[in-house]
């Protein structure tokens, strides 16, 4: 193999549920000598899912990360280079927690692909890898289950192949489903016999009966890569056969690029499909310099401002997860893009404009925390900052004297919530203070509290993604609670357009103020959110343009069809003013105006009038061919409308939509109508109008 440019890797596992990525994770930890037995999701002994709902539900439901050493084999007589260092996190596979997966992307330099044999590329599957693909992540993929009946490495590549075209096998598997005995390495031409249970499997020459199919494989890699290499294209053309010497730099070159993705095969509890896997990380997927570090903005002028990924650069770092430890309080789960920190320095967050000092530095291996003296370029890191705050994710660290702010991180929009009350007075604060440790943990929850009651109403993803909330507060945080039926998340759009003004003139603590405000409300596009922006030629004071955007938010936070959040609307701002006042007269100044937009954009809501709007779920149901028809009789049932009916591994598989308020308890019925043959998969789809005459708002 040839010398890594950088013994540093920074990588994801992704995959659908159930495709085996803690299984894997846990293989690549013992592979590398980390963990003295390969832990179990059916036992509860795995390290990156060690939360005690993960480990009952046999999910994962929290990133995970864990760092490890490998020492590479060599490709020819070539002796191996020195160790790679391989931070890895693993993902949830669930898409009610999908926000853990697109978070982690942000922090990770290349991504682990898994594909079962079996079922091949799965809906969540292609998502993840479309995700990849924006964020131009190179990616190795890995055939996964090669061992289970019904598996087909042909099959999945098919699959694999009609989502990204540069999807190329370098390995075969050697026999499969019961048979599955190895692999092919098509870049050495060489076979790795799994079954004598080595640790590092010594290479042997192929069986007679995989030249034929070694060789065509291996033929369409080499014409793969010719077309960007043009010495590896003479000798296509001339028809010379290149050795791994000349194959391996030009494949490493291809993928880093996104021209191509190697494509392995093997099974999660194989020692030696582990040990190839981790060559393949360290010879073909990129080291933190090679990647990168993404654009950012200057926040004093708004130019585009860039770093280099080196340790001498100034400081900038992505806080992409926050996590509560019993120990040290909150702890930033930060990518390190440039420069280096050491514990006692001053970091600037240049998104709330907030300054902190790092307290400590961590390594993340799993639910452990090791200490660290420092924070380099390319780090994934655990850092303690003071002063402690929760609410961290997605804030841009960075030298205070050299600026810079990415690209926030996107929450997604709650599409269901459940009501969640205290036991008694008693319970108020301890359910209060769980509450916020579990939504500064994970942004993609939202929390709002009834003060009178202490009642609070958690919304979130779907179904699963509360209850696991749930069962999170009372287990983790021992909060005594009761929990209510979880309900839709509705929402309102405005019908049409509207202009309306305020004048606000009154005492507000002793001091007589006055303001106007005159604003146009219009819808926005579907996603857009609410945005708030003054007119051209409208100069406010950073302090007044912050009330007047609390003060919109506040009246559209409640729909004047039904009293839900009125979203994707904009509102300009066409005057804004405190006669008789300077622009830095105070907090009267500010609460008049906040509260004349208030009126004016509720007055503006009410004229143009809006729509009520549920949640829509994009269902997959997998059924097996006698349990088609319950199936689809059981969606439709529900209100749903099936859209296709496509060929799966092991059945059919039913793809429609439905509205979310009718899906609860819907995992119940399916299994009862196909007597627990079928499962099914939901999704946000998007925010459709309720029917006409619908009022049961739950």
């Amino acid at each position: 193999m040839s010398p890594l440019p950088s013994a540093r890797r920074n990588i994801g596992i992704l995959a659908h549920i159930d495709a085996g990525k803690t299984s894997l994770t846990e293989r690549l930890l013992y592979a590398a000598g980390l963990i003295r037995e390969p832990g179990a999701v059916d036992e509860g002994t795995t390290v990156t899912d060690y939360l005690e709902v993960e480990r009952e539900r046999g999910i994962t439901v929290k990133a995970a990360a864990a760092r490890l050493s490998w020492s590479a084999s060599p490709a020819g007589g070539d002796a191996p280079p020195g160790p790679c260092r391989i931070d890895l996190i693993d993902t949830p596979g669930h898409v009610d927690f999908g926000a853990e997966v697109e978070r982690s992307l942000r922090a990770l330099d290349g991504a682990l692909v898994l594909l079962c044999a079996v079922a091949g590329v799965q809906s969540r599957t292609e998502a993840l890898y479309r995700a990849c693909l924006i964020r131009g992540a190179p990616r190795i993929a890995f055939v996964n289950k090669m061992d289970r009946r019904g598996a087909s490495f042909e099959r999945a590549l098919g699959d694999l192949a009609r989502l990204d075209p540069g999807a190329v096998a370098v390995q075969l598997p050697w026999g499969e489903g019961e048979s599955f005995r190895g692999v092919v390495d098509l870049v050495g031409m060489r076979a790795y016999d799994f079954g004598r249970g080595e640790p590092r499997p010594a290479p042997e020459a192929l069986p007679p009966e995989l030249l034929g199919p070694a060789a065509a494989a291996r033929s369409a890699l080499v014409e793969l890569l010719a077309s960007s290499d043009e010495g590896l294209m003479a000798d296509y053309v001339e028809g010379r056969e290149p050795g791994p010497g000349r194959l391996e730099p030009a494949l490493r070159a291809a993928a880093l690029a996104g021209r191509a993705t190697p494509v392995l095969c093997g099974t999660a509890f194989s020692d030696g499909a582990a040990a190839l896997l981790l060559d393949a990380v360290a010879a073909y997927l990129p080291s933190p310099a090679e990647a990168g570090c993404p654009a950012g903005i200057d926040p004093g002028s708004g130019a585009e401002a860039r770093r280099e990924s080196d340790p001498a650069a100034p400081f900038s770092a992505l806080v992409f997860k926050t996590a509560a430890d019993p120990a040290f309080g909150q702890v930033a789960w930060t990518r390190v893009w440039s420069g280096s920190a050491s514990p006692g320095d001053r970091v600037l967050d240049a998104r709330s404009g907030e300054r902190f000092r790092v307290t400590r530095i961590f390594g993340i291996q799993g639910e452990r925390l090791e200490a660290a003296e420092l924070a380099r370029a390319g780090d994934i890191v655990g850092l303690a900052l003071a002063p402690q705050r929760q609410g961290l994710t997605g804030a841009s660290l960075c030298d205070p004297a050299r600026p810079i702010l990415y690209e926030p991180i996107r929450v997604a929009e709650p599409v269901a919530s459940l009501a969640i009350e205290p036991r008694g007075r008693a319970d108020v604060e301890a359910l209060k203070a769980a509450v916020a440790a579990l939504v500064a943990e994970d942004p993609s929850l939202r929390a709002s509290e009834d003060p009178l009651t202490g009642r609070v109403e958690l919304a979130g993803l779907g179904e699963l993604h509360l209850e696991v909330a749930a069962e999170r507060l009372a287990r983790e945080h021992g909060a005594r609670v009761r929990v209510g039926e979880p309900r839709v998340a509705f929402r309102e759009a405005l019908a049409g357009g509207a202009a309306a003004s305020e004048d606000f003139d009154r005492e507000l603590g002793g001091e007589r103020v006055r303001a106007r405000v005159s604003l146009e409300l219009a819808p926005g596009p579907r996603g857009s959110g609410l945005s708030c922006e003054p007119a051209p030629g409208l100069r406010l004071a950073p302090p007044l343009l912050a009330a007047l955007r609390r003060g919109v938010e506040a009246a559209l936070s409640v729909g004047p069809s039904a009293g839900f959040p009125l979203g994707d609307a904009a509102v300009l701002v066409a005057e804004a003013s405190v006669p008789g006042a300077s622009s830095s007269s105070g907090k009267g100044a500010e609460r008049a105006l906040e509260i004349a937009a208030s009126i004016a954009a509720g007055r503006a809501a009410r004229e143009a009038g809006s729509l009520v709007l549920e949640p829509v779920m994009r269902v997959e149901i997998e059924a097996p061919g006698e349990s088609f028809g319950q199936a689809a009789a059981a969606l439709s049932g529900r209100g749903g409308r099936v859209e296709s009916v496509e060929l799966g591994a092991e059945g059919r598989i039913v793809v429609g939509a439905a509205p979310l308020r009718r899906l609860f308890g819907f995992a119940g019925e399916l299994g009862s109508a196909t007597g627990g043959r079928a499962s099914y998969q939901a999704r946000f789809q998007g925010f459709e109008p309720v029917p006409r005459g619908f009022s049961d708002w739950g």
